[in-house]
């Protein structure tokens, strides 16, 4: 039990407590106690990310979809290195599919030094973790057990700004400080505990944390034999639950017809509802396949925003001021049944408002797309948007 000393964060408390009430559909821990803090793209998380292992005393648990082996990646390895042979215990999750193209050699180097890492799911028939369609998705990592960052970034060079050599893809991230990085660092060790049958001490892991701020915060995460669906959950709640507006931005938007009933409700009951996509997004048939369904969207009332610089790679919303959400969860079907995904919900008007800010900030770098203009486009686009949208389950 956290015990609140002044006016202020009891203010606080209620307020949170009135509106999880209301976007909390299912049984979920909200941690008080912590502090967050937005990080856009690689410039701002990487450094945070980066400082908080040099701090490193006791343990760190790292997982990333991708972790390419250059300049970030190499950066990221040497400071990973460095605290194992300081005798911290580092602990690195990777995925099979997502670092294919990365050598054996870079992470067995690290290994050698002290940091056990993790292959999830090798794509290779020939190893025993093999496995294609489930992935593990999840970008995160805990310091100390009281320090966690989670989000849309991987680790690697895209996610650079271009004057610094890299490809500038625009992304979003979160720091957390407090009793809340507990959560992170349970999802990270299920995973140790199933696939690589190492029980990981819960004393040095999962330490009790004193109260590091006023911020209340839910670790929503899909794990490997349970809560699938439970992002999408805690997504539709919200929504249903909104009366003014509704920003969305994620990256590989492909939302089901139930997802899709919930935002043409929300428009109908007079809520300001924008999705924000990428115009060109890294992948093609992904790509397509959102494309299909923007003439629906529009439709139903929604306004849809492409991006039009660099890859939009985030995966956030923010609604009334109230709830918001950052994480690795995309509105596709391989987010909310296949892959392991984590997502941090706030509750309180800090994160939301400067979400809705940013949103508002990159709204500028967008084009608003028009039904009328919309439906001029080729006939056979349509037919290889729709075509792809056929197979998008399998995306």
């Amino acid at each position: 039990m956290i015990r609140w000393k002044d006016r202020q964060s009891k203010q606080r408390r209620s307020f949170a407590g009135e509106s999880w009430g209301r976007y909390c559909a299912y049984p979920a821990t909200m941690e008080g106690g912590n502090t967050v803090e937005l990080l856009v793209d690689g410039q701002e998380a990487y450094p945070a990310m980066l400082e908080g292992i040099s701090k490193a005393r006791k343990s760190i648990l790292m997982g990333s979809y991708i972790f390419n082996n250059d300049e970030v990646g190499e950066q990221f390895s040497h400071a990973l290195c460095e605290a194992a042979r300081r005798d911290v215990k580092v602990y690195l999750i990777v995925d099979g599919v997502g670092t294919w193209h990365v050598p054996s050699e870079f992470f067995q180097e690290m290994e050698e030094s002290g940091v056990h890492v993790l292959v999830y799911r090798s794509p290779a028939p020939w190893r025993r973790s093999f496995g294609l369609l489930r992935r593990d998705h999840r970008k995160l990592l805990v310091i100390d057990g009281e320090v966690g960052f989670a989000g849309g970034l991987n680790i690697g060079a895209e996610w650079l700004p271009r004057q610094s050599g890299g490809r500038g893809w625009h992304d979003l991230h979160l720091k957390i400080v407090g009793p809340a990085a507990r959560e992170l660092s349970k999802l990270a060790m299920s995973t140790w505990h199933i696939h690589a049958d190492i029980v990981l001490d819960s004393r040095l892991f999962l330490p009790e944390v004193s109260p590091a701020g006023l911020e209340f915060v839910n670790i929503i995460g899909s794990r490997e034999r349970k809560k699938r669906k439970v992002i999408r959950r805690s997504y539709l709640t919200a929504i249903r639950q909104a009366r003014h507006y509704i920003f969305i931005a994620n990256a590989y938007f492909l939302p089901d017809l139930g997802f899709r009933r919930a935002l043409g409700n929300a428009c109908r009951r007079g809520v300001d509802v924008r999705v924000m996509v990428p115009e060109k997004g890294d992948i093609l048939a992904v790509q397509l396949a959102s494309q299909s369904l923007y003439s629906r969207l529009l439709k139903a009332g929604i306004r849809v925003f492409l991006w039009r610089s660099a890859v939009l790679h985030a995966k956030s919303a923010t609604i009334d001021g109230e709830w918001a959400t950052v994480g690795s969860f995309n509105i596709d079907h391989r987010s909310w049944t296949m892959n392991l995904e984590v997502n941090i919900n706030a509750v309180g008007p800090n994160l939301s408002e400067r979400l809705k800010s940013v949103f508002l900030e990159d709204q500028e770098h967008c084009k608003e797309l028009a039904l009328t203009e919309w439906r001029k486009r080729p006939i056979l686009q349509r037919i290889v948007e729709r075509f792809c949208f056929l197979f998008s389950k399998l995306m």
